[in-house]
């Protein structure tokens, strides 16, 4: 009786370790197994974030150039595409088209006042600006209505239309020893100026 006791005891406690041993290792796993989990997380976050921080060049930027020039606000709303090693006048851009005078949306500029261009009235408003270059001949530079894009489908110059012209001035091309790598306007000193690749362009501003 007392060894058959015995071995039930025994038996019992064999029992009773083993259960014990079995649940510790069941939890050293299960956390073992969540610190992987939170691990492979943290990776799996960290790989996502980084095409996040990458900033990506845009080829051609939207800029403004404003300024102030007798008294009226001027600005200017332009794609500024740059050379990149490209022929510009008579390649990229052709002789004897009209051209959007940036890149992407239509190039806008607006005056908050009546004024002159090179002499020739212009009411205040905002206009497309558009540019045909001619070769060996002067350029022709073009106020037009239709500048926006929600109001009149104006996308560069594929939309322009010659019976919305409201002024059509001819100016000389200045040509520079030095490349202007980025298509860049500003206003100044009483002026619009145009600079992209070799050729200057300079527009006299004065208030109407």
């Amino acid at each position: 009786m007392k060894k058959t006791l015995m071995l039930s005891l025994s038996l019992l406690m064999f029992l009773s370790l083993t259960i014990v041993s079995c649940n510790q290792t069941s939890k050293q796993e299960t956390s073992t197994a969540d610190s992987e989990a939170t691990e492979a997380e943290t990776e799996t976050t960290e790989t996502s974030e980084e095409p996040e921080s990458e900033s990506k060049a845009v080829a051609s930027p939207r800029k403004q150039a404003s300024g102030e020039i007798d008294g009226v606000a001027v600005n200017v709303d332009y794609g500024s595409p740059s050379v990149k090693g490209r022929e510009i006048w008579g390649g990229l851009e052709a002789y004897g088209k009209v051209w959007r005078a940036g890149a992407n949306e239509t190039t806008a500029i607006e005056f908050d006042k009546d004024v002159t261009i090179n002499g020739n009235a212009l009411a205040a408003g905002k206009y497309a600006f558009f540019i045909i270059p001619n070769e060996n001949e002067d350029w022709v530079a073009i106020f037009n209505e239709e500048w926006s894009r929600e109001e009149h489908e104006a996308w560069g110059a594929y939309n322009y239309k010659e019976d919305k012209d409201v002024l059509r001035v001819n100016v000389k091309p200045e040509w520079s020893d030095e490349v202007q790598e980025a298509l860049e306007y500003n206003v100044a000193n009483g002026t619009i100026n145009f600079a992209w690749e070799k050729a200057r362009i300079t527009l006299e501003v004065k208030a109407g």
